[in-house]
């Protein structure tokens, strides 16, 4: 390649819009996996709590399904009541 293609290619590229697109695009997606690195950092003691809570909340509701209703349990087979 001679010294004005490489010259003439260079500015070339100094003026294409679609690198500069690229490069802000890049930019963005490292600041947003920044802010979520830096939010998961801050908030997983945190969430590890409410998970725990919500996992413990919903095996006690488990645990008490059909109670509610008047003490009947569903059969299989449907029904729960003898006609």
């Amino acid at each position: 390649m001679d010294r004005a293609n490489a010259s003439r290619r260079f500015r070339h590229f100094l003026r294409a819009r679609e690198g500069v697109s690229a490069l802000e695009y890049a930019i963005l997606v490292g600041i947003i996996t920044v802010g979520i690195g830096t939010a998961v950092a801050a908030f997983s003691g945190n969430l590890t709590t409410v998970i725990g809570q919500i996992a413990t909340n919903v095996t006690g509701t488990a645990s008490n399904f059909g109670t509610a209703g008047g003490g009947q349990n569903p059969q299989p087979g449907g029904g729960g009541q003898t006609p």
